[in-house]
């Protein structure tokens, strides 16, 4: 498949979520990498949510910091006043992000809550963690621009199970996109399956959005990657350039659809 020039044109409505920001750019889930997704025409974004030793919901990926530089430090094991201080940028560009910080959840989305649609994933189940998630978002004012997912199965039933207005998908791995867990997550009154873009094909991505509405692809590696999703016909995908895509035209995404 030969390169095409960038960015590629997708129809107007599909979704193109940058993946914990503009992570390509930026070192992800940091409020660099989503001020710099919306500076590159990003309308959705994705970011990971789990609690800290006290309970306040922070934006992170890993449970464990190794990768950040932090060997051993558990994100369950740390008060936020432990976590304020952390450096979450160095280990990405020490010249041009060292310092950047974590973010709550709270803080995250007074920065830019009105500035995206907001794909949320439960990165570490916790008790708890599906309500605090709702009363944060409610407070916001961002039910209706927000997909809760996971790849816990029984914690996107869960957040189904509280607010059943909410609009929840199922992250599924390598392996897992087959019929009988599409007719699982359709069975659980869930809105969205999520396959990883390795996945993907136009036959089983029409099965499933026939079942279950909704087909976003995830784990786009490359532009062979996203250039299958697009052929494929997802509804759209996270990835971690948002510079590669580009809407038809306007090509506003739908404001809660």
């Amino acid at each position: 498949m030969d390169k095409p020039l960038l960015p590629v044109t997708v129809r107007p409505g599909f979704r193109i979520i940058a993946h914990r920001g503009a992570s390509a750019y930026a070192p992800e889930n940091t409020g660099a990498a989503f001020a710099l997704a919306g500076e590159m025409g990003a309308k959705e974004v994705e970011y990971d949510l789990q609690f800290s030793k006290d309970r306040r919901i922070v934006v992170c990926h890993d449970r464990v910091l190794d990768r950040y530089g932090y060997p051993g430090l558990r994100i369950a094991d740390l008060t936020w006043d432990e976590l304020r201080p952390l450096d979450m940028g160095s280990w990405f560009s020490p010249y041009r992000f060292r310092g950047e910080a974590m973010l709550t959840f709270d803080d995250f989305l007074t920065t830019f809550g009105d500035s995206f649609f907001h794909h949320a994933e439960i990165k570490e189940p916790a008790p708890g963690l599906a309500e605090a998630i709702l009363e944060a978002l409610a407070a916001h004012g961002l039910e209706e621009k927000t997909i809760i997912t996971s790849f816990h199965f029984d914690a996107a039933c869960e957040m189904k199970r509280l607010a059943p207005a909410m609009r929840v998908g199922w992250l599924v791995r390598a392996g897992e996109f087959s019929p009988e867990n599409v007719a699982k997550a359709l069975d659980a009154g869930l809105d969205q399956f999520c396959p990883p873009a390795s996945e993907v094909t136009s036959d089983r991505v029409a099965e499933a959005a026939e079942a279950i509405g909704e087909v976003r692809a995830h784990s786009v590696k490359n532009v062979a990657d996203m250039l299958k999703v697009i052929e494929a016909d997802c509804i759209g995908m996270t990835i971690n350039w948002p510079d590669w895509l580009v809407h038809d035209g306007a090509g506003a995404v739908p404001s809660s659809a």
